[in-house]
């Protein structure tokens, strides 16, 4: 059975100490909207509701570990 497209995928990639790219994981892991997307990118697709909610704590976790960069890519209806 085929996938629905997500409403809503947010890529996003740190720069900063592994903690901040570790407490980022942390958060994102659980949501089951995670998935790597590339070579230190990770994607979080699904309702945009539920993006955006995982992608706040997200970054506010990496900003807590000392992150000094995010770059975040926001896309409506890519699928997972």
């Amino acid at each position: 059975m085929p996938v629905p497209p997500a409403e809503l995928t947010a890529e996003y990639r740190i720069d900063g100490p592994d903690e901040a790219v570790t407490a980022a994981l942390d958060i994102a892991g659980p949501t089951g909207l995670a998935r790597e997307a590339g070579p230190g990118i990770t994607a979080l697709s699904g309702s945009r509701e539920a993006v955006l909610g995982a992608l706040d704590e997200v970054v506010m976790a990496a900003l807590d570990a000392g992150a000094h960069e995010i770059d975040v890519r926001l896309v409506r209806g890519l699928t997972p």
